[in-house]
């Protein structure tokens, strides 16, 4: 059982600074929900009208010893990312979250090979390691992606950290195993089944 917690969502994030949301995201101002060109590098990305409202996160942990991370358990992919130390400061969607250092785990085990995920406001880009991840008391080995090059917009105005995808494993990019299947690889489970319960907003409270 993971305590989900209700974040401020983007939107709500902005109005606080005082800034207003088609100032930050140009391709509301103009109305569109995509490139409008069809495809292209064999992708067809669509924009959410409503991804600024993301507003509930969990946390799991990676590497020994653990690093914390908030993650949104997202049911429309299937890969685990978070961002890295290794991303550039200027990076500031980077730099403005935590951050997996390998060197400090020593569980990690090198991969290397390129990663990347393509959102509706641009794409995450990284590599892919292997480390220990831990999912409500269970402990996974994991394949998982280092963000290394993190879109300012949204991302600088999210509090969680990074992705966890509860999609199937037809979805995963470079045909990793996601988190879900590798836990019920395991066995451990009444049912092979997960589910979210969402209860009304107390502040302070899980979501």
């Amino acid at each position: 059982r993971i305590a989900l917690r209700r974040m401020p969502s983007i939107r709500q994030t902005l109005q606080e600074m005082g800034v207003k949301v088609r100032e930050v995201f140009p391709e509301l101002r103009r109305g569109t929900r995509g490139g409008g060109d069809g495809p292209r590098n064999g992708t067809a990305p669509t924009l959410l009208t409503n991804y600024l409202d993301t507003q509930y996160f969990g946390e799991i942990s990676i590497g020994t010893p653990a690093q914390t991370f908030k993650v949104v358990f997202d049911t429309g992919s299937a890969n685990l990312w978070v961002p890295s130390y290794k991303c550039s400061p200027l990076y500031s969607a980077c730099v403005s979250h935590s951050r997996y250092d390998s060197s400090k785990s020593r569980t990690y085990i090198a991969n290397g090979t390129g990663f990347a995920i393509r959102y509706g406001t641009g794409s995450v880009k990284g590599v892919l390691s292997q480390d220990i991840v831990m999912v409500s008391d269970i402990p996974i080995v994991q394949v998982f992606a280092e963000a290394t090059a993190l879109p300012a917009f949204p991302f600088i105005f999210a509090r969680f950290d990074g992705v966890l995808g509860m999609g199937y494993p037809s979805q995963a990019i470079d045909g990793i195993t996601p988190v879900f299947d590798r836990i019920l690889a395991q066995q451990i489970l009444k049912e092979d089944v997960f589910s979210v319960y969402y209860s009304r907003w107390v502040p302070g409270e899980p979501g």
